[in-house]
């Protein structure tokens, strides 16, 4: 039986020979997490990383804790760290981590996380993201507590290079880190952007002129009801397979993205029924029970379930335009369900909010302004996700 041969899929040219095996405690210490009482918090002192610190492999300072306690220089955080959930509620977050940069403040971390501290940190902090090393989290965890102790972090099974390839590959991994950085950044701020705009339009603080130079009419206030006909979905027959497998998109709140504004591709069709109400191409589906607010402009020929009200917007009317006045009233829709356990807007309820609108070509400059910022929103979120995709790729082809 051949021995396995460690050389990964992806190398530089100017590296050669096999990787080396080892264990994750030959290239580090451990430092165990501060434990700490609720009468140690306070609201300015030591800040305590802990799980909800580290999303999408970054720091995020907006979820903190501060304590009045003193520690051992050793357990204070240091540029290069790597923080790891070691013990979490949630199965899917241990072993999530960070490499810490030297813009933290001074810190420690808490009792369900762990420090990794080695001189080849740079390069291991990329192997902490990699399948690899999640498939040694997996083997590891407790049968009955979602955790990982130190020892066994340890004898994490490794196979690294030597360490001017490790230099090398770290570096290349923290440029394409930069660019996912730079675009989640830009991407953002495109959205803060969008945000105050649309306050500010919806606010009338800024009116758009006409072709002319004119101003356009006074603004006024419409019921849903009236800008366009209320259709509430409903679910054919699942008894019944005649009903399903048409060519006929059957929407439910699944299929609806709070990130996207057009209709994607459905889980289901369904066939043409009499007791069913087609929505055209244009209208806007909008959930009305349990998760509210989330909406979408239909791109085919659609029908919804019950827990989606439609409008079918009028021709005098911008049926973008009258998305965009959806969404900044849905914090005050959801806001007339905040006391209920299941929260939910009938047909009568959803035809009665009332939304300000102006002149039919004020709507149209206004549509066509917004829509300009959201395609840019999505440009810049395909470059982020094929950025993403290739920083997986390069993962599993660079480790072994």
């Amino acid at each position: 039986m051949s021995e396995t041969v460690h050389i990964p899929q992806l190398r530089f040219p100017e590296f050669s020979g096999e990787w080396e095996d080892g264990k994750l405690g030959n290239y580090g210490n451990l430092i165990n997490g501060l434990t700490y009482s609720p009468d140690n918090i306070v609201d300015e002192g030591l800040l305590v990383l802990r799980s909800s610190n580290v999303q999408n492999g970054q720091i995020y300072l907006n979820d903190n804790v501060y304590v009045n306690l003193d520690v051992d220089d050793a357990a204070l955080t240091r540029e290069d760290d790597i923080l790891i959930c070691v013990r979490n509620g949630s199965k899917r977050l241990i072993g999530k981590s960070t490499i810490i940069n030297k813009n933290l403040p001074k810190s420690t971390h808490g009792a369900f996380m762990t420090v990794f501290r080695g001189e080849s940190n740079k390069f291991i902090s990329h192997w902490f993201h990699s399948s690899i090393y999640y498939k040694e989290v997996h083997k590891n965890l407790g049968a009955t507590i979602n955790s990982i102790n130190g020892s066994d972090l340890k004898k994490f099974k490794t196979i690294f290079p030597l360490k001017p390839e490790q230099q090398r590959i770290a570096a290349f991994l923290t440029a394409v880190d930069n660019k996912i950085e730079q675009l989640s950044k830009k991407q953002a701020l495109l959205g803060e952007y969008k945000k105050g705009l649309t306050q500010q339009i919806f606010s009338q603080a800024i009116r758009f002129k006409a072709d002319d130079g004119s101003d356009f009419p006074d603004w006024e206030e419409k019921r849903l009801g009236s800008v366009g006909q209320i259709v509430t979905g409903k679910t054919p027959s699942t008894n019944n397979p005649e009903l399903w497998d048409g060519d006929i998109s059957f929407i439910t709140p699944t299929d609806i993205t709070e990130q996207g504004k057009y209709q994607t591709k459905t889980q289901r069709t369904i066939t043409k029924q009499r007791n069913t109400k087609l929505l055209p191409i244009g209208s806007i589906a909008y959930t009305c029970i349990a998760s509210i607010g989330k909406m979408m402009i239909t791109t085919n020929n659609s029908s919804t379930n019950q827990q989606i009200n439609s409008i079918i917007v009028n021709d005098d009317f911008n049926n973008e335009f009258v998305y965009y006045a959806l969404l900044k009233l849905t914090p005050y829709i959801k806001s007339t369900q905040a006391n209920t356990t299941l929260p939910i807007i009938n047909k009568t309820e959803f035809s009665g909010f009332k939304i300000q609108i102006p002149s039919l070509q004020e709507q149209t400059k206004i549509a066509i302004f917004l829509s300009s910022i959201d395609r840019k929103i999505e440009q810049v979120g395909k470059q982020l996700d094929e950025s993403k995709q290739f920083k997986k790729a390069l993962l599993q082809q660079m480790f072994v």
